[in-house]
């Protein structure tokens, strides 16, 4: 069973949605509970409905659920930049960060709970990961859904020059990826002889390439320039004080090289640090396609279940 309800936390009105626990009506654990949060501009159950049929799937375990629109989300009222470039980069730099906070705490109160496990996908779960910056939200784990560790370009919505480039870690793959078919690509040989070569994009990938190197032989520790640190910092106190956590991305070499930038290690858990990552083959960024979908919900559950064990 589900219904709508609405909690004023840090003086914002946020909608969400509560599922029951459904069959004998027994939670697996009566004290704890899941809060998912919406991310970006989609609607609170996600795209494809993903974010319905984790918190269903909890709740058929057991789980009492929560999903929540954060302010100018959703349902939930509140004020948007112009550009939704804006948006992504305020949320990546915790900017509902307070709303979070205090949402978790009205309902630990109302629902009586030792503590809640909140999650999200993308910047939902960036979102989800300042929840340890607060000693008020007692955080029993974290549910995060390809994560985004870059901070996006606010500028990116603006009229720019065709000069203009950028050289981040996620565009700086997209564009290894394209040397490989541009070099076994007839027509690109072709223009490369005719001399109507695209020489922005090669001068982009040998810049980024020359930094990557420049890095790697002089043996800096420095992360790529569009690191969002005060996440990262979040990720080292979670690991810190052992709080479990599920991570899911997806598994493909360019996303394995994305999180290896920043330092992390995909697809490899951290039993001392409670940390589990599972990465699903065969999908894409909204975690729907080739089976993802329920997949996740059934790692989803058995995680949940094992919290309550």
């Amino acid at each position: 069973m589900r219904k709508a309800v609405q909690v004023t936390a840090a003086g914002a009105r946020l909608f969400g949605t509560i599922h029951m626990p459904s069959g004998d009506g027994k939670l697996a654990s009566p004290r704890i509970a899941l809060l998912l949060l919406s991310f970006g501009q989609q609607p609170r159950s996600w795209i494809g409905d993903l974010g319905t049929a984790i918190a269903e799937r909890a709740a058929a375990a057991g789980f009492l659920s929560f999903r929540f629109d954060m302010p100018g989300l959703g349902d939930s009222p509140g004020d948007l930049p112009l550009l939704r470039e804006t948006i992504w980069r305020d949320i990546q730099m915790g900017a509902h960060s307070p709303y979070l906070h205090a949402l978790c705490w009205e309902l630990q109160e109302e629902y009586r709970l030792e503590g809640l496990v909140v999650g999200g996908l993308c910047g939902g779960a960036v979102t989800s990961l300042y929840a340890v910056n607060s000693s008020r939200v007692k955080l029993k784990g974290l549910l995060l859904l390809e994560p985004e560790i870059a901070l996006t370009n606010a500028d990116a919505g603006m009229p720019s020059s065709p000069a203009d480039e950028r050289l981040d870690v996620e565009h700086f793959l997209e564009r290894k990826e394209l040397f490989f078919q541009r070099l076994f690509s007839f027509r690109s040989w072709r223009k490369l002889i005719a001399g109507k070569a695209d020489y922005r994009y090669w001068k982009v990938l040998f810049v980024q390439s020359r930094e990557n190197l420049s890095r790697r032989f002089s043996h800096r520790r420095d992360y790529p320039p569009e690191t969002n640190h005060g996440l990262l910092d979040a990720w080292d106190r979670a690991r810190r004080r052992s709080i479990p956590t599920l991570v899911v991305s997806v598994a493909s070499a360019s996303r394995r090289a994305y999180y290896r930038s920043y330092r992390l290690e995909p697809g490899i858990d951290q039993p001392g640090t409670r940390l589990a990552w599972i990465e699903i083959p065969n999908t894409t960024h909204a975690l729907l396609a080739g089976g993802a979908k329920d997949a996740i919900c059934g790692y989803v559950a058995k995680w949940l279940s094992s919290l309550s064990s």
